[in-house]
């Protein structure tokens, strides 16, 4: 039931926007293949789903004028986008049913190195499943259409995450997404042309 209450969520908070259409769905889907990849346990799996499902219900409460902007943002709307995770923590700490989750998706912004947001966190506070979720995320926006550039390819995704291995990104959740791509999985603007699921 949780799980069908999450997906439904995520339906609405993707159509806050053509340009996120799917996005948390399709983030969820990868999240889970790389807990498979990891071998993580199926409680902890679905935990992950669940929260890559929610990561983004933050968004809700930021008005779409800045989320389509085709241009430059400007460093207040940047500062506002920002405050996104924040907000998803703040909703589903209140949610008893999604309080195990609250961690995990209002995490998925944080930086081993403790330069992320929205609260700074350092690595040894970031368990896998919110690495995991983070990864799942980055590879979901970078692998589709948005209004300001083209989906980029698996080697132009691995160029953008590769520098930031240790820093900012886990590379332990790196090694499960790659082998969760190379596994064959529908790449995310692959499902957004075919309707099909991303796994």
């Amino acid at each position: 039931m949780l799980d069908t209450v999450a997906r439904a969520f995520a339906k609405v908070i993707d159509a806050k926007s053509p340009w996120t259409f799917n996005h948390s769905e399709q983030a969820a889907e990868i999240a889970g293949g790389v807990a498979t990849v990891l071998g993580l346990d199926p409680p902890t799996r679905r935990n992950v789903v669940r929260g890559a499902l929610l990561h983004d219900i933050g968004k809700l409460g930021i008005s779409n004028r800045i989320f389509d902007k085709a241009g430059p943002l400007t460093a207040e709307e940047r500062a506002t986008i920002s405050r996104h995770p924040e907000f998803t923590h703040g909703i589903l700490s209140r949610v008893s049913a999604f309080a195990d989750v609250a961690e995990l998706a209002g995490s998925h912004h944080e930086r081993l190195d403790g330069h992320g947001y929205h609260r700074g966190l350092t690595g040894e506070h970031l368990p896998l499943q919110a690495r995991i979720m983070k990864i799942a995320d980055i590879y979901q926006a970078l692998s589709v259409d948005r209004p300001y550039r083209a989906a980029m390819t698996w080697d132009e995704v691995q160029a953008i995450i590769v520098p930031d291995l240790g820093t900012s990104i886990c590379e332990d959740a790196f090694a499960g997404l790659t082998g969760y791509v190379e596994r064959g999985a529908t790449t995310p603007q692959e499902s957004a042309r075919t309707g099909f699921r991303v796994a």
